[in-house]
């Protein structure tokens, strides 16, 4: 019998998924990270070619007003990409050095991060039981729990109160962990590809970059973990979405 193949290292594994999260990420990167920019650049050239036409060499005022609302739109899209890739990116660049992380305080230290936006929505987050310490980078596990639980609130359905559960299980030598919630879901054809960086399944009803989930699954995936989406029904609930990590204990 042929010998069996050793099992990718924690470290492989981790090389891995960083290269193939950069890769993604640059194969993607250059519409929305040069796209206002362009943009910027071609109203600006439009603007000088169409004054330099003029008989009396004078600038249209109300061009001229114009040109700079859409600079500034172009500036301020710029700055909304940026901020969202800012987080991806220092994830990507920590160093690699792991320890023992309570998940319940990285839960709590996301959901201060997050009061404002839980007030405001009247969202209920829940915690069903106590999660587990994992090896893993305290930070970055309070930014995944950030990302997920802002996620629930952001996609929330209208005219229900908003409703987030946070539970673990045991599964072998990995811990699964689910955030739920009751908002308006993602039909499954879509639940691979919203991993995918500045993908914005509804594009512009609600505001983003399309960069959460993608540094959320970086996080995971550093860690030689998994995670994926499912039905909030898998865990009981009657709508919403289910997202589950799966991390060694």
């Amino acid at each position: 019998m042929a010998p069996q193949p050793e099992a990718p290292s924690r470290e492989e594994r981790r090389t891995r998924a960083l290269a193939g999260r950069l890769a993604e990420f640059s194969a993607r990167a250059g519409h929305d990270l040069l796209g206002p920019i362009n943009q910027a650049s071609s109203l600006v050239a439009l603007f000088i070619h169409r004054q330099k036409s003029r008989p009396d060499g004078t600038a249209d005022a109300a061009e001229a007003n114009t040109l700079l609302g859409f600079l500034e739109s172009s500036a301020a899209r710029m700055q909304d990409v940026l901020a969202g890739v800012k987080p991806f990116l220092k994830v990507a660049a920590a160093e690699p050095g792991l320890e023992p992380v309570n998940l319940n305080n990285a839960l709590s230290a996301a959901m201060l991060k997050l009061d404002d936006a839980i007030r405001q929505s009247g969202t209920e987050v829940v915690r069903e039981g106590e999660l587990p310490a994992v090896s893993a980078n305290g930070a970055q596990m309070t930014t995944l729990f950030e990302i997920l639980i802002g996620n629930a609130i952001k996609f929330r359905a209208t005219g229900e109160t908003p409703r987030v559960r946070i539970l673990a299980n045991r599964s072998g030598e990995d811990w699964n962990v689910a955030v739920v919630d009751n908002g308006i879901g993602i039909d499954a054809e879509y639940r691979d590809a919203v991993f995918l960086p500045f993908r914005r399944l509804y594009g512009k009803e609600y505001p983003g970059v399309g960069m959460g989930l993608s540094t959320a699954k970086l996080i995971v995936e550093l860690l030689g973990g998994e995670i994926r989406i499912q039905p909030a029904a898998d865990f009981g609930g009657m709508r919403g979405t289910a997202v589950v990590f799966s991390i060694p204990g």
